[in-house]
């Protein structure tokens, strides 16, 4: 498998606290089945994870000396997870932030809880720009959980959308849960990842149950695509193809929290 959302990067964001603690969630992160990790670290403009390039490729490199002195045999790639803003193509373009493995493909995040004025202007924006957004963990967002509407628009749009996949757990509430649910039965995903940020994450002592209820959902032929097959064309720079499916037709009713 292929993880294109990790916050394994030491002491850098809300992420690893270690290098020793990178290194276990990479044994950890092996030991389920994965073999490449794209580390995406936050960046957030006007907190305090707003990491430069520099300071990533020193943290990284202390990483993938210790993966070598480790025989773990796990590749690492680097890209970051991006707060939604307006001067976002500014970033990139002054080289503070990188898309994931420098193709044209960007994980952005969005506030949990508050709308985003202009959202659509901004992402458009990008699109022109010739980049294509990932969206992070859609099913945790509010505005997302109050209308589904919002998934197809994301979709037409030319957006692509990323499952955390713990959320099948409920770690985030039903809420989320059930948007997860809704968005994997009704193939709106793209991507699975993990959004792992420490060792102690629930994924790797329940990867089994997280797999094994994902699939009974979805199949395992999606689930390899989702965690596989389109995460290799992302770093490989390809196009992604959308499964086929009927628009949401009206707004969906969620669990009340």
């Amino acid at each position: 498998m292929i993880d294109i959302h990790s916050h394994i990067i030491h002491n850098i964001d809300d992420g690893s606290r270690s290098l020793e603690e990178s290194l276990a969630i990479l044994k950890n992160m092996k030991k389920i089945g994965f073999d490449i990790v794209v580390a995406t670290p936050h960046y957030i403009a006007g907190t305090s994870f707003v990491a430069d390039n520099k300071a990533k490729s020193t943290h990284l490199k202390q990483i993938k000396d210790i993966i070598l002195q480790e025989e773990l045999n796990i590749n690492l790639c680097v890209g970051n997870e991006i707060f939604i803003d307006h001067d976002i193509p500014k970033y990139l373009e002054e080289n503070k932030i990188v898309s994931i493995n420098k193709t044209k493909y960007i994980l952005v995040e969005f506030p949990r809880n508050t709308q985003v004025f202009h959202l659509m202007d901004m992402l458009f924006e990008l699109r022109d720009l010739g980049y294509v957004p990932i969206i992070a963990h859609p099913e945790r967002y509010l505005f997302v959980q109050e209308d589904y509407l919002i998934l197809d628009q994301l979709l037409g749009m030319g957006c692509l959308l990323q499952g955390n996949l713990t959320n099948i757990l409920g770690k985030y509430g039903k809420s989320a849960e059930k948007a997860f649910r809704y968005m994997l039965k009704n193939h709106k995903y793209q991507f699975l990842a993990t959004d792992v940020h420490h060792e102690s994450d629930i994924l790797f002592k329940h990867f089994s149950k997280v797999k094994t209820g994902i699939i009974r959902l979805i199949g395992e032929e999606e689930f390899n695509r989702l965690t596989l097959e389109n995460p290799a064309k992302v770093l490989k720079n390809e196009p992604i193809v959308l499964t086929e499916v009927a628009p949401t037709s009206k707004k969906i009713k969620i669990w009340k929290k």
